[in-house]
């Protein structure tokens, strides 16, 4: 059973986590029940008939009879957290009509989609193969003259120099941004809308330094794209990946699973139009391996994997494909509570020896999760933090809580986590004592 953090972390938007707390009392509700497969309740709102709220413990998933069209809605949070709060509340028994029908309802649509994927003859497979290798080949010329027109972009853009950059406004970057998505290589697009970001950045005076670098960054993707065969297959998929090809989750799914009691350290929420990507970072406490979950959410829906920085778990992860494998997807997940112990923090110079051996081997690597210990703010939020041996790290530009961490310090040192770009870091979140605050940037596309 989740807790209320975790409960309210699946919520589509701050207003529907605020009306799903005020819901969690008991004068809202009549009928409450809870089975092994599910919890349901009836609201009473402004009309005469109650909404019936209803939840499947396994996924979960939700459901109401409200005419909201936020999944889940605030009846489903406020329910859920009304039985992490007083569980008593809840009579166990066999769940009402209602309730049955949307679980057998669910369990039918999951056995038709096994059958169909079990029950494909060998020549409907094969052609489904033939159909999917077209698409493949087509997508490949599509982005292949995508990467030539941003090729050239770029080297029109190096002699030209980009001083004037700002002279020229946002629909310079939008068009290429456009472009890259009628190529389908959108995850480019989505890199050219935030490096024109950076020039419209007034308070940034590394705003030069940082669009320089993803520019060169982009012109060597394009490269190697080009090249592709030519590269170690790893790096292949990282390359693939960069541009915007997906991997298949049951193909992931299918690695070598790493098991540990993993912590989750650190997470953030990027707008990204109409699609919000939220990333999570974790540490293996045995292993001490980094690992990197993605999620997306689009529209009024919420996030469907309820992880919370400052807990940990013990399951299994499996990794994509890459010459550094960071991104996982969660195979095996038991036990979900508050971390247990500090996370041991492996020291400046050993972190930045690794970044290197990553970047030997993907240097296309956009971000690498830095574990600080001991270190103290500036001091008059200025952006750096201070190691004890007295080198300063300068923060992100993006960064707008320094005097937070100052806050949080008083002077004495910190434990950091954040994202690590070669130059500057992110902070994720801060360990102070017992307790590990998220800061969840907000960040957009």
């Amino acid at each position: 059973m989740l807790n209320a953090e975790q409960i309210l972390a699946l919520a589509p938007d701050a207003a529907s986590a605020k009306a799903g707390s005020q819901l969690a009392t008991p004068g809202k509700w009549g009928g409450l029940g809870i089975s092994g497969e599910a919890m349901w309740g009836e609201c009473q709102g402004s009309g005469k008939v109650p909404y019936r709220t209803q939840i499947d413990l396994g996924e979960p998933a939700f459901k109401c009879s409200c005419p909201s069209r936020k999944f889940p809605c605030k009846h489903g949070l406020g329910l859920y957290l009304l039985r992490a709060g007083q569980p008593g509340l809840f009579s166990d028994g066999a769940a009402p009509q209602w309730v049955a029908d949307w679980l057998d309802g669910r369990k039918t649509r999951r056995e038709k989609k096994e059958e169909k994927a079990a029950d494909q003859s060998p020549e409907a497979a094969a052609a489904a193969a033939a159909q999917a290798r077209k698409r493949e080949d087509k997508r490949e010329q599509n982005i292949a003259g995508g990467l030539r027109d941003l090729q050239t972009w770029l080297e029109d853009l190096a002699r030209d120099g980009i001083a004037s950059v700002r002279e020229r406004g946002p629909g310079f970057w939008e068009g290429m941004a456009a472009r890259m998505a009628d190529a389908q290589a959108g995850a480019l697009g989505n890199r050219l809308r935030r490096a024109s970001g950076l020039c419209f950045q007034s308070a940034n005076p590394d705003w030069e330094r940082q669009l320089s670098a993803e520019l060169a960054s982009l012109y060597m993707l394009c490269q190697a794209y080009t090249g592709l065969e030519r590269l170690p297959p790893a790096l292949q998929s990282d390359v693939r990946a960069l541009v915007g090809w997906s991997v298949a989750q049951e193909s992931v799914l299918a690695e070598p699973p790493v098991a540990d009691r993993w912590q989750v350290l650190g997470q953030y929420t990027a707008d990204e139009g109409r699609v919000r990507a939220r990333t999570t970072w974790l540490r293996g406490l045995a292993s001490g391996r980094w690992a990197l979950l993605l999620h997306y959410s689009t529209g009024a829906q919420g996030f469907d994997v309820p992880l919370l920085a400052g807990t940990e778990f013990d399951g299994a992860l499996c990794f994509y494909p890459s010459a550094w494998p960071l991104r996982a997807l969660i195979r095996d997940q038991a036990d979900t509570r508050p971390l247990t112990g500090a996370p041991p923090a492996p020291g400046l110079d050993a972190t930045l020896d690794d970044y290197a051996s990553a970047l030997a081997v993907h240097p296309f690597l956009p971000a690498y999760p830095m574990l600080l210990d001991g270190v103290v703010p500036g001091s008059a939020g200025r952006a750096t933090l201070r190691t004890a041996d007295g080198r300063q790290l300068s923060l992100h530009s993006s960064f707008r809580h320094a005097l937070h961490l100052l806050a949080l310090s008083g002077g004495h040192p910190l434990t950091v986590f954040g994202e690590w770009d070669g130059a500057c870091l992110l902070p994720l979140s801060v360990r102070q004592g017992e307790r590990l605050y998220n800061i969840d940037t907000e960040f957009s596309a």
